[in-house]
């Protein structure tokens, strides 16, 4: 048997069929079933039910994919090991960051990295909602720094990083923040709730943290969110370290609405196991882990 055998196993089970998985590998759909062939030929088994339109593992199928994804994630870390024992830094490593995250507490890390990987370009991007997933999924990513916590288990591995708390606020002379009174949903659609949107290119409708058939002003960052609510033009949730100076400042205030108390967030640090990891990626995984093992990040 083959890696690229293996390979091809895995995105069959992944993807449910043998068009999704040969659109993930990017082969063509006969040349993925001659692989599954020459594969249970040599293994002398049957690894996939054919009896329906979605291929369906056998038990001795799963008994042998239950190895799969072992022996692939070995060697994948075995390929990442060869990779730091010759040396070699990828030419660019990218890490997608969740926007409720703070962003200065990472600074020193991601400095140290840019300083002791000086030919790798490292390249931060802030994502909204499942951005950061997305782009982790779909390959343009190697680490996610996301409160995501969908992940596939068979394809990924997630550590706890930090926790950030969601604070429903407005401008203190905003009716509903004049008084520390209780608002029902049916007080709240009145007002303007403001909502960051999705930056994830297959974004779902949006449903946490969001009151139904409200007026909502959709936004594309926290920055435009935070300058409309303390415009006093509307209300909404914003992580502590976003507004930590102007509730000091008495500036926003938090408001209270039925549904919306205030949320703890929680960020794991998240990549896929079923590719290889070069240096640098594999240094900047570890220099996260190792942040965190000191408590992660505080705004």
């Amino acid at each position: 048997m083959t890696y690229e055998q293996l390979r091809v196993f895995q995105a069959i089970v992944t993807e449910g069929t043998f068009r999704g998985a040969a659109e993930k590998l990017n082969k063509s759909q006969p040349a993925v079933s001659v692989m599954i062939r020459n594969l249970e030929a040599v293994l002398g088994l049957t690894l996939f039910s054919r009896d329906s339109y979605r291929p369906k593992l056998t038990a001795q199928g799963r008994a042998i994919f239950d190895r799969t994804v072992l022996a692939l994630r070995e060697m994948s870390r075995l390929g990442a090991l060869a990779k730091r024992l010759a040396g070699q830094q990828e030419p660019r490593v990218e890490i997608a960051i969740n926007a409720v995250c703070p962003l200065r507490p990472l600074l020193g890390t991601l400095g140290e990295i840019d300083v002791a990987y000086p030919a790798t370009l490292l390249k931060v991007t802030t994502e909204s909602m499942g951005g950061a997933m997305e782009r982790l999924a779909e390959g343009s990513a190697d680490i996610a720094l996301t409160t995501e916590t969908d992940i596939r288990p068979d394809q990924m591995e997630a550590l706890p990083f930090a926790t950030v708390r969601i604070i429903p606020v407005a401008r203190p002379d905003y009716p509903p923040a004049r008084s520390n009174a209780f608002n029902t949903a049916d007080d709240m659609r009145a007002y303007v709730q403001v909502i960051v949107a999705d930056s994830s290119a297959g974004a779902r409708e949006q449903s946490l943290d969001i009151l139904p058939e409200a007026k909502h002003w959709v936004v594309t960052d926290f920055a435009a969110k935070k300058d409309i609510i303390i415009a006093g033009m509307g209300w909404g949730g914003l992580p502590e370290h976003v507004v930590a100076d102007e509730l000091a400042r008495g500036e926003l205030v938090r408001v209270h609405v039925e549904g919306f108390e205030i949320r703890t967030s929680q960020l794991y640090i998240i990549r896929r196991t079923d590719r290889t990891v070069g240096v640098v990626a594999e240094a900047l995984w570890q220099a996260l882990r190792r942040l965190s093992a000191r408590g992660g990040i505080r705004a």
